[in-house]
C-alpha cells in the first residue's frame, strides 16, 4: 500500500507540467519567431519559469552558456489547471548564424503557493522568491535552410568489452550519431560486418555539435568475429 500512494503521489507531479514542441528550428530570414505551449494537466495552478540556454558543448557533460541571441515571452507566469501557454520565442540575430547554434529550451515549475491565483494572463507574473521544482527541457536549432551536418568516425580503440568511438562533426548542422539513422560498418580481414541493434545496448548517442568532437562506447558487441578490427565508419541509411 506504501509503494502505491507513493506512486500516485510521484506521478501527480510528474506530470504536473508539459511542454510541446520538444524540438523546433528557426531555418528562415523571413520568419525568425516561434512558439513553445507549456501545459498543466494538474488539478492545480503551477509557477512556470521558462528560458533558453545556449548549448556550447556535449562532450561529456553538456555545457550552457545564457545568450542574448534568443527572447522569449513570457518568461514567468502562473498556469490554471488544464490550461495551456503559448511562450513566443523569437531570434534576435540580424541574420541566421553561418554554423547552427543550439538552444535548450527550459521550462521549470517554480516551488510557490499560487492557490489563489487563478489567472494565467500575461501581467500575472511570478515575482516571490523560489525554488525549483521540476523542469522539462526541448532544443531549439537556428541555422541557415542548407546547414548539414557532416559527421564521421575520426578514430577508435578496440578495448577487451567493445569499442571506442571517437566522433568528429566538419559540417555546419549537429548530428546525432543514431544507429536508427547511420548503419555503423566494421571491417575485420577481407570482410565487413554491419552492427545489429543488440550491439548498441546502453549506448549513449548523444548530440555532436558542428566543429566539435564526441566519444562513445559500444560495451555490448555481440554480432562479429574474433579478429583485429581495422576500420570503423558510419553510413547514413
Amino acid at each position: 500500500m506504501k509503494k502505491i500512494f507513493l506512486t500516485l503521489l510521484f506521478s501527480k507531479f510528474l506530470f504536473a507540467l508539459s511542454l510541446s514542441p520538444l524540438m523546433e528550428t528557426i531555418d528562415s530570414k523571413k520568419d525568425k519567431h516561434l512558439t513553445f505551449s507549456v501545459g498543466n494537466p494538474s488539478s492545480e495552478p503551477i509557477a512556470v519559469d521558462f528560458s533558453l540556454m545556449q548549448v556550447i558543448e556535449t562532450e561529456g557533460k553538456e555545457q550552457r552558456v545564457e545568450s542574448d541571441k534568443v527572447s522569449c515571452y513570457p518568461s514567468q507566469f502562473v498556469l490554471a489547471p488544464h490550461k495551456t501557454k503559448k511562450v513566443r520565442i523569437r531570434y534576435m540575430g540580424k541574420s541566421l548564424p553561418k554554423i547552427e547554434e543550439v538552444y535548450r529550451v527550459i521550462a521549470k515549475e517554480l516551488d510557490i503557493d499560487v492557490s489563489d491565483k487563478v489567472d494565467d494572463t500575461e501581467l500575472n507574473t511570478v515575482k516571490a522568491s523560489v525554488t525549483m521544482r521540476f523542469s522539462y527541457e526541448g532544443l531549439l536549432f537556428v541555422k541557415k535552410p542548407n546547414a548539414i551536418d557532416q559527421l564521421k568516425i575520426d578514430s577508435f580503440e578496440q578495448l577487451p568489452e567493445g569499442l571506442k568511438l571517437n566522433f568528429l562533426n566538419t559540417g555546419n548542422a549537429s548530428a546525432v550519431p543514431n544507429p536508427k539513422e547511420y548503419l555503423f560498418v566494421v571491417s575485420i580481414g577481407n570482410k565487413e560486418y554491419k552492427l545489429q541493434k543488440e550491439d548498441f545496448k546502453d549506448a549513449n548517442f548523444r548530440r555532436v555539435l558542428s566543429g566539435k568532437r564526441n566519444t562513445f562506447y559500444l560495451r555490448y558487441i555481440k554480432n562479429l568475429p574474433q579478429g583485429k578490427i581495422e576500420s570503423v565508419r558510419i553510413e547514413r541509411i
